[in-house]
């Protein structure tokens, strides 16, 4: 017990520094521009944000002025306040997961320390808000749920908190339903074997997800719309097209993809675009691993980047922060034999 005590401190205490230095890394890359994110982020609260698509993400901005109203601090203190509380959530969740999954206190740390290293890589551009970093926590949980084995109502659970966050919880219920329908099971041979057999109970919660998303998604942004004030701000975007729930970017983004290679674009470099064509390559090692639970977070992950590369704007690096919990924790489970053994001993199905 006092050793679980000792390690469990230890634990507070690299999520406490790694968060605080993620923090610090952050306000030194975006600089005077933060001021805009705090901006953003006020305006969805006070029902005038910058965009339509915004005011259905809530559950950052509203926790911001939580921290506002409970310390009396100012709207800008306590964004950073909870900023710093989201990071140092996303980091323990991280290493408890790691250390669940791996069986390792050393694993478990080295994962932190990666995921800050690639946090320090993505959380770059113009823009970056509190629903990118809740993303971090919700996706590690995710795979948490997946990897582990466990059941499909605590998957839904996550997937149900995900609707106040980002409308990236359509593609998951998407994914959650396909998942009920089709399965990807592990052959002797290179390629897996698909199986069709619905799970019934999987397959009504994914649709149920689905309804339930595309509704309160729709219904936040209209009740708790004020005014959009992005047309007075950003002049040269489609006004129609910022409350949309998804706006096609397949074509600008290939196009950015081919010039950022000789001219990078908001910082899109060679390194960047190795990193974000390296993910689907990851997704699809995972997708040939001989245990379920790897492949189904390899199809999910597969799909999320194929959505990301057609909806979001690959040039602003947030869009990919998702993306840091797979990098962790799957890369070891998929080219790391010891690893591959620590599934060994689990029931996955």
């Amino acid at each position: 017990m006092r050793v679980k005590i000792l390690r469990l401190t230890g634990f507070i205490f690299a999520a406490v520094f790694l968060a605080a230095a993620q923090l610090r890394g952050i306000l030194l890359v975006f600089g005077p521009r933060t001021n805009n994110h705090i901006a953003a982020v006020q305006g969805i609260v006070q029902g005038l944000p910058h965009w339509r698509i915004y005011q259905s993400r809530v559950l950052g901005p509203f926790f911001v002025e939580a921290m506002r109203s409970l310390t009396g601090l100012t709207f800008g203190q306590a964004y950073l306040l909870a900023m710093f509380i989201l990071l140092l959530v996303f980091f323990l969740v991280l290493i408890l997961t790691a250390r669940c999954l791996w069986n390792s206190t050393i694993a478990a740390l080295a994962t932190a320390v990666a995921a800050m290293a690639f946090n320090s890589i993505l959380m770059q551009g113009l823009w970056l808000y509190p629903w990118d970093y809740i993303d971090l926590t919700v996706f590690t949980l995710l795979m948490w749920a997946i990897l582990a084995s466990k059941s499909v109502w605590l998957i839904g659970s996550i997937l149900a908190f995900e609707i106040f966050n980002r409308e990236v919880v359509i593609i998951l219920s998407i994914w959650l339903t396909i998942d009920a329908i089709f399965k990807l099971m592990p052959a002797e041979t290179k390629w897996p074997k698909l199986k069709v057999q619905i799970h019934w109970g999987q397959f009504f919660i994914a649709l149920g997800l689905l309804a339930i998303g595309c509704i309160v998604v729709e219904v936040l942004r209209n009740v708790l719309l004020i005014r959009e004030i992005g047309p007075e701000i950003f002049s040269d975007v489609n006004v129609k097209e910022s409350g949309s729930f998804f706006n096609v970017q397949l074509l600008k983004n290939l196009r950015d993809l081919c010039f950022s290679f000789t001219h990078p674009v908001h910082k899109l470099h060679i390194a960047f675009n190795i990193l974000m064509l390296g993910i689907p390559l990851l997704a699809l090692c995972a997708i040939c691993h001989k245990h379920i639970g790897v492949i189904r977070v390899g199809l999910l992950y597969l799909m999320l980047w194929g959505c990301t590369v057609t909806f979001g704007i690959i040039y602003e690096m947030r869009v990919w922060v998702s993306f840091v919990p797979f990098l962790v924790l799957v890369f070891p489970a998929v080219f790391l034999e010891r690893s591959s053994c620590c599934f060994a001993d689990r029931k996955i199905s």
